[in-house]
């Protein structure tokens, strides 16, 4: 799948809104008045069962919405934001108030298997629901909630990235409010006031060319209180991007991680301010693979402020048997797209059947096989040595042809 690179800045406005895809809503009162305001982008990721194998679909909140379910709220009632699309799908977010500040409570992604258009050879057709906490913080009443930075939410078997959000609940007479509460992501960054066209400036990434190596992060997946996914690496992004120069960046080892796990698919979500990266793994006759890398990050491009996307479903890096781990110690490079690849140090993985909550045998990577070396090296000693005998022999015939005269 290509790499794709959304611009931000105020000259590349009218570009940016199509290629970012922000969808702006507006719920309305009887008055006719807007009581809930939204613009925002949405890509969904979502592991079905297909005929025989576990499927993946990802597809993006669309332009074309309906609000039908949403409600300002009452004296009984919370208001209640409904983004329904497709064939019996919709995304929801209710909210409350308190001490003059609003909150997004619970977030429900609803999606319906039989949609043969999203979900094709789905096996299990039925309507499913996710529901997990919202992101949103507590802002002022009469403030806009904005958040530019990309976050993501995983709830298995769902992933959901957000980014480019601005929200207002309780809107007073109609009037959307001019004031703004960044989101905790965005206060290292500057960012212009959200509108229906909305456009922000961060600061760029810094982009070193030979930067230091990346540090390690340790990173554990839970299913309940047990462990369910470990990893340990560092991670490093080369990208070549649309101006054709390499950019060399290091992943914080302290970045976020969420995530689920299964029988056949587990899922790493690792989450920091300016990037997104997801790693997908998958088990084919008992043994488990990295199958999918999806990465989203911000970038400084000819002095414009991007969002670079790129992934690929189609890879088979870090095998191991399934009930032990993976391990290289030594550098590689995972080729994603012609436009990414990853550096990876150090990494240690176990994304199935974790026992004790510590990682199983570990299967060593090609790399970190000494043993490879020893036919190697013995190899080239009985070459070397062969390479003497000829050359001592054929001193010796020279030398045997000199002590003879003719008679």
């Amino acid at each position: 799948m290509p790499c794709s690179v959304v611009f931000r800045s105020a000259a590349l406005l009218v570009a940016a809104l199509s290629l970012i895809q922000a969808v702006k809503i507006e719920v309305h009162g009887k008055d006719n008045k807007t009581c809930i305001y939204a613009i925002l982008s949405v890509n969904f990721t979502v592991i079905y069962e297909g005929n025989g194998t576990m499927e993946n679909a990802t597809f993006r909140l669309p332009d074309s919405l309906s609000t039908n379910g949403s409600t300002c709220g009452g004296n009984n009632s919370a208001p209640l934001l409904n983004m329904g699309f497709g064939t019996g799908h919709s995304l929801s977010l209710n909210f409350s108030r308190t001490d003059g500040k609003f909150s997004g409570d619970v977030l429900t992604f609803t999606y319906n298997t039989s949609d043969a258009k999203l979900f094709p050879g789905a096996k299990n057709q039925s309507v499913k629901h996710v529901a997990v906490n919202s992101l949103m913080e507590s802002v002022p009443l009469n403030t806009i909630y904005t958040c530019r930075s990309v976050k993501a939410i995983a709830s298995e078997p769902v992933v959901m990235v957000f980014w480019h959000v601005g929200i207002q609940a309780f809107v007073e007479n109609g009037t959307i409010s001019k004031n703004e509460s960044f989101c905790k992501a965005d206060v290292s960054t500057t960012v212009a006031p959200i509108t229906t066209q909305t456009t922000s400036t961060v600061v760029p990434i810094p982009t070193k060319p030979s930067p230091d190596l990346p540090a390690v992060g340790n990173y554990t997946i839970k299913n309940g209180s047990d462990p369910c996914l470990l990893a340990n690496m560092g991670l490093q992004l080369n990208i070549t991007n649309t101006d054709n120069q390499t950019r060399v960046i290091n992943i914080n080892s302290n970045s976020t991680a969420s995530g689920h796990c299964g029988d056949k698919h587990s899922v790493l979500l690792l989450e920091d301010t300016d990037a997104t990266i997801q790693f997908h793994f998958f088990v084919e006759q008992a043994k488990f693979f990295l199958k999918e890398v999806k990465v989203s990050i911000r970038l400084l491009v000819n002095g414009s402020t991007t969002t670079f996307n790129c992934s690929n479903g189609n890879l088979k890096y870090w095998q191991a048997f399934v009930g032990s781990s993976y391990m290289c110690r030594n550098e590689q490079q995972l080729v994603v797209t012609d436009q990414l690849a990853i550096n990876t140090f150090n990494v240690w993985v176990q994304p199935f059947e974790i026992k004790n909550g510590t990682f199983s045998r570990a299967e060593e990577c090609s790399l970190d096989d000494d043993s490879i070396l020893i036919p190697i090296i013995v190899g080239a000693a009985l070459a070397g040595l062969i390479v003497i005998v000829v050359i001592a022999y054929v001193i010796g015939r020279r030398r045997s042809y000199a002590g003879y005269q003719t008679l």
